[in-house]
């Protein structure tokens, strides 16, 4: 992997780290959180993915330590976006709905540049010929600081309760090592990111979920 080829997951991770902290700190101000609240969120949804990845393959000390950069990076959109909607005053119900809109997309975007940075961050230490972890690298990368984000404003996973989220993640994930095979790098990440990008608006669009079991009680059932 060359000096370009290292720029250009640079700054793919950048842009990762900068859209997952505003969608963090747009959960954390929807929950009332203080200044530090919406910081701390928005950072641990741009680093936490890439944290959980680096301790699954054995990389340590961990990026976001190694290079505080992404953690900069984060820490500050989190700031400007809880200045940004200080300034526009109290939230009306318009403004949530474009909340909604602005999550999904940004969640959106991050998936899929966060699998695949995950995929390649797992080549650089070493494990390129282990396809399942390479992909689960990915996964983990895209959805992980999502999970984080959910659980720490005590919310369900959305990864868990609905949506195609980390099936689209492994979708894309598992494109870029067959398109990787056969071409050079910004091919294979636009189709990995083009595929991960329709499949999850696709599946939000449709009210495409996997399957549940729904549990009545007796007097449900009666």
């Amino acid at each position: 992997m060359n000096a370009h080829f290292d720029v250009i997951v640079t700054i793919l991770e950048l842009i990762g780290t900068a859209v997952f902290a505003a969608s963090g700190a747009l959960t954390a101000i929807k929950r009332y959180f203080d200044l530090f609240g919406v910081i701390i969120i928005g950072v641990t949804t741009a680093v936490g993915g890439g944290i959980m990845r680096d301790i699954v393959i054995g990389s340590h000390p961990v990026a976001a330590f190694r290079d505080p950069l992404a953690m900069g990076v984060a820490a500050a959109v989190s700031l400007a976006v809880f200045v940004a909607v200080a300034m526009k005053g109290d939230l009306s119900i318009r403004a949530f709905r474009l909340y909604d809109t602005a999550m999904l997309l940004l969640d959106t975007v991050g998936l899929g540049i966060f699998t695949v940075t995950g995929i390649t961050a797992a080549m650089r230490s070493g494990v390129s010929d282990n396809a399942f972890l390479l992909v689960f690298s990915g996964v983990i990368t895209g959805v992980g600081g999502g999970v984080l984000r959910d659980i720490f404003v005590n919310k369900k996973p959305e990864i868990f309760v609905s949506n195609i989220y980390a099936c689209a993640s492994a979708t894309g994930a598992a494109a870029f090592l067959i398109a990787y095979g056969r071409m050079s790098f910004m091919p294979s990440c636009i189709i990995s990111l083009a595929i991960t990008f329709s499949l999850r608006l696709v599946s939000v669009r449709f009210g495409w979920n996997l399957p549940k079991i729904q549990i009545r009680s007796k007097s449900e059932r009666a």
